[in-house]
C-alpha cells in the first residue's frame, strides 16, 4: 500500500508590491477610514485582473485616495499617493499655477495628467520612498494629505470659487466624462435657451459654476426651486452673489439658508463667502463677533478674514498680526499677498 504524502501544499505568497500595500498602506487606510456597515470603504485591486497592484478608497467618509506602489530595488518601494481634489474647468492654467505656488512649502504637488487639461480633473499627491519598517511614515503622510484636502475646502471658496468638488459632479444627470468639454460655454448657452422643463438643472448649475457664469447660476436657482432646493443650495447662491460683489443679497441668501453664527446647518467651519460679504458690506463688527479670538488649531482663513475685518474697522496693528499668522501658515498664497499689498496701498 502506497504511503500518503505528508507534504503540505504551500500557500501562495503575495507579490512584493502587494505585501507592501498589505503591511504599510492598509493599516494607514484603516486608521483613516470611518466604519461602514457593509464593509471597508477601500479595497485593493484584484491580483488576477492584470492591473498593477494598488489600493483606493473613500477616507474620512469623503476623500478619494489612490496609492500605487512601484519597485525601486529589493529593499525600497516608491508609493505614489493621489487624491481627487475636484474639478477646475475655467482658466485652469491660472488655477494650477496658484495651487502649485500654494503647495510649494508642502511635500505635495498637483498631479498633472491628460484629464486635468481635458476634463478639469484635479489631483494632488506625492511620492514616498519606503522600506518594510516605514509604516509610521506612510500613516503620517496619508494624514497630512487628508489635512491638506480639508484645508483646501476653505481655500477654494475663498480664492477659486469656481472649483467643483468631486461630490458636485458625482450624481449629475449626465456623466461628467460625456460632456462636450471642448465647448462647454455653448453647451450651457443651449441649455439656458430651452424651456426650464427641458433642462438638466443640476448638471447645468455645476457647469455654470465651473465656468464662473454666476448670473446663470442665479437664474437656474430661480427657475428650478424643486430640483435645486433653496436650503441645500444656499451656500452656492451666497457665493454667486459674493462673486458679483452684491454683498447684501449674498448675506440674505445665507440667512435664508439657515446660517447661524457664520455656519450653515451641519457645517463645522465658518462660511468664507458669508463672512467676507459681511465685511465688504460694512458689518465688520458682526464678522469679528462670528470669528472670535484666535484659537490654536483653528482654520488659517479665520485669521485672514479677521485681519480683513480689523483693517476695515481701522485697527491696522491687530490686522497686521492676523495677516502675519495667516501667512506664517500659507506663505505662498499669491492672491492673499496681493490683496494685503492693495490694502497697504489704500492706507
Amino acid at each position: 500500500m502506497a504511503k500518503k504524502s505528508t507534504k503540505r501544499k504551500s500557500t501562495p505568497q503575495p507579490s512584493p508590491l502587494v505585501a507592501v500595500l498589505e503591511q504599510l498602506v492598509v493599516p494607514a487606510y484603516e486608521a483613516e477610514s470611518e466604519p461602514q456597515d457593509d464593509g471597508p470603504s477601500f479595497g485593493m485591486s484584484d491580483p488576477e485582473s492584470g492591473e498593477p497592484p494598488c489600493i483606493r478608497g473613500l477616507l474620512r467618509g469623503e476623500r478619494l485616495v489612490h496609492v500605487l506602489p512601484m519597485a525601486i530595488d529589493e529593499e525600497r518601494t516608491l508609493l505614489r499617493f493621489s487624491l481627487l481634489s475636484g474639478y477646475i474647468i475655467s482658466d485652469c492654467p491660472s488655477a494650477v499655477i496658484l495651487l502649485g505656488n500654494l503647495l510649494e512649502h508642502t511635500p505635495f504637488q498637483i498631479r498633472t495628467d491628460y484629464q486635468l487639461g481635458l476634463m478639469g480633473r484635479l489631483g494632488i499627491g506625492c511620492d514616498v520612498t519606503v522600506r518594510a519598517d516605514d509604516a509610521a511614515l506612510v500613516r503620517r503622510r496619508l494624514a497630512e494629505l487628508l489635512k491638506l484636502a480639508a484645508d483646501l475646502e476653505w481655500f477654494f471658496p475663498l480664492r477659486i470659487s469656481h472649483h467643483l468638488s468631486w461630490k458636485d459632479v458625482n450624481d449629475l444627470e449626465i456623466d461628467w466624462d460625456d460632456l462636450p468639454h471642448n465647448n462647454l460655454h455653448s453647451f450651457l448657452d443651449d441649455g439656458m435657451a430651452v424651456p426650464p422643463d427641458e433642462r438638466t438643472p443640476v448638471m447645468m448649475i455645476r457647469v455654470a459654476q465651473g465656468l464662473e457664469r454666476w448670473k446663470d447660476v442665479l437664474q437656474l436657482l430661480r427657475d428650478h426651486p424643486d430640483a435645486l432646493p433653496p436650503r441645500p443650495y444656499a451656500p452656492l447662491k451666497c457665493m454667486a452673489y459674493r462673486e458679483l460683489r452684491r454683498w447684501l443679497p449674498a448675506i440674505r441668501a445665507a440667512k435664508a439658508g439657515g446660517i447661524r453664527n457664520g455656519r450653515y446647518p451641519g457645517a463645522k467651519r465658518i462660511s468664507p463667502a458669508y463672512t467676507h460679504s459681511l465685511i465688504e458690506a460694512g458689518d465688520e463688527i458682526e464678522a469679528l463677533k462670528i470669528l472670535g479670538k484666535h484659537q490654536p488649531g483653528e482654520p488659517a482663513y479665520y485669521d485672514w478674514l479677521r485681519g480683513l475685518a480689523l483693517h476695515r474697522a481701522g485697527d491696522r496693528e491687530q490686522a497686521a498680526t492676523c495677516f502675519q499668522r495667516y501667512f506664517a501658515e500659507w506663505p505662498q498664497d499669491i492672491i492673499g499677498a496681493t490683496k494685503v499689498a492693495m490694502l497697504d496701498a489704500e492706507d
